[in-house]
């Protein structure tokens, strides 16, 4: 049987080593050391984008609803 496509190979969750910034509030919300964040590849330039737990959130809320919508639209 064949293999089922991954569609969120560019998602992963890292504990930070050394602080970082949030890619969608850059001043507002730091990610400090040993704290989890969300890492979202480029698939273009392949360069990783970091998110804080708040923006993941939302983020993954989003796709969430996305999914969902196009689970509606096969149906």
């Amino acid at each position: 049987m064949p293999q089922i496509r991954r569609v969120l190979r560019a998602c992963t969750v890292e504990t930070a080593q050394r602080r970082r910034t949030c890619g969608r509030d850059r001043k507002g919300h730091p990610i400090e050391k040993d704290t989890q964040c969300l890492v979202i590849k480029d698939p273009v330039s392949g360069r990783p984008k970091n998110y804080c737990l708040q923006c993941a959130l939302a983020i993954l809320d989003k796709a969430a609803d996305d999914l969902q919508a196009l689970r509606d639209q096969l149906s």
